[in-house]
């Protein structure tokens, strides 16, 4: 019995230890880089001839950075910016070459849910525009549409400047439109991203 209360004793304090030595937030500017893969649901184009049809896309990848402003007391301020690509696969379920891009840039917060802890779980939301595009068949254009993004991801310290972080991101914009020489067709766009990456503090 005793040694079962030491045990738990020693549990409780490793517990409460990794919770309470996190590096202490403090204000300052940061960049970060981030990459992961993009997977872009079942999506749809609404064509001029043919109608609504449902297009699906093949595993991709996205990379991107952020510079942005810690306030010290669990929110951050960011400009950031992602690149995303997927292939195209198949179009009303017949096979279809082409691809979706977007590059978007927003307007971003986070909160910290736990700012204090080792391994702090957050949520953020933002605002923006993604220039989206590319090629379906023999469709093709591209253009800036207004956008948003929501996300959620663990985060954890490694030094006073430096900390990881991995994170889901669902973005989502306006349809763009898409052309060839006789056919007019407005491409749905939304994406689900699985990300990784390193942020540094600047001071």
């Amino acid at each position: 019995m005793k040694r079962r209360l030491i045990l738990a004793a020693g549990l409780g304090i490793a517990i409460g230890t990794g919770i309470g030595t996190a590096f202490a937030a403090t204000p300052g500017y940061y960049v970060s880089g981030m990459g992961g893969v993009s997977l872009l649901p079942d999506l749809h184009v609404n064509d001029t001839l043919v109608g609504r049809q449902s297009d699906s896309f093949g595993t991709g990848y996205a990379v991107g950075g952020a510079f942005g402003y810690d306030t010290g007391d669990g929110v951050r301020i960011e400009l950031d910016s992602l690149y995303q690509h997927s292939d195209a696969g198949r179009l009303d379920g017949a096979p279809i070459a082409g691809h979706l891009s977007s590059t978007s840039l927003m307007a971003n917060a986070t909160y910290d849910l736990l700012p204090d802890a080792r391994f702090t779980p957050y949520v953020g939301a933002g605002l923006g525009f993604q220039n989206v595009g590319g090629t379906i068949g023999t469709l093709s254009g591209r253009d800036w549409e207004p956008a948003y993004q929501a996300e959620a991801g663990l985060r954890t310290d490694i030094t006073d400047q430096l900390s990881m972080f991995g994170e889901y991101r669902f973005s989502q914009s306006e349809s763009v439109t898409l052309a060839d020489a006789t056919d007019t067709a407005h491409q749905h766009f939304s994406d689900h991203g699985l990300l990784a990456g390193i942020s540094f503090k600047l001071n």
